[in-house]
């Protein structure tokens, strides 16, 4: 039994944004690319990267650090502030779905620190949701 959804519907050509402004999802993906480019540079990042999948995904088989300079972040689809009484982190939820919708993507929560910096980055490559 495969967990593969067989239909695709396109990437909507705006991203969904919830709890953030336009703005903000713009800096947001700015401040990933800029992370995504120093590392291709070969600059030390300080924050965490972790990744993950379904364990008989091939996508298991790649690194974090090379899930995390494949993903275009100009299109992921979906970047959602998530609330949290804690002022010292802004967490974030932003989807990837590479092939298009209802296909496997990447679910991912980024993490800013107090100052705007980026603090963790983890993304998790699965199936979507049944609807």
């Amino acid at each position: 039994m495969s967990a593969q959804p067989v239909d695709t519907v396109a990437v909507p050509p705006t991203q969904q944004l919830r709890g953030l402004t336009a703005g903000e999802a713009s800096a947001l993906v700015a401040k990933l690319s800029e992370a995504q480019n120093k590392l291709r540079a070969g600059e030390f990042q300080s924050f965490e990267l972790m990744s993950g999948s379904i364990a008989g995904y091939d996508m298991i088989k790649v690194s974090p650090r090379d899930a995390f300079l494949q993903v275009s972040f100009q299109q992921v689809w979906q970047i959602e502030r998530v609330h949290t009484d804690n002022r010292l982190w802004q967490p974030f939820k932003l989807a990837y779905a590479p092939n298009g919708l209802g296909q496997l993507y990447w679910d991912m929560e980024v993490v800013l620190g107090a100052n705007g910096q980026l603090e963790r980055v983890t993304m998790v490559y699965k199936p979507p949701a049944p609807f």
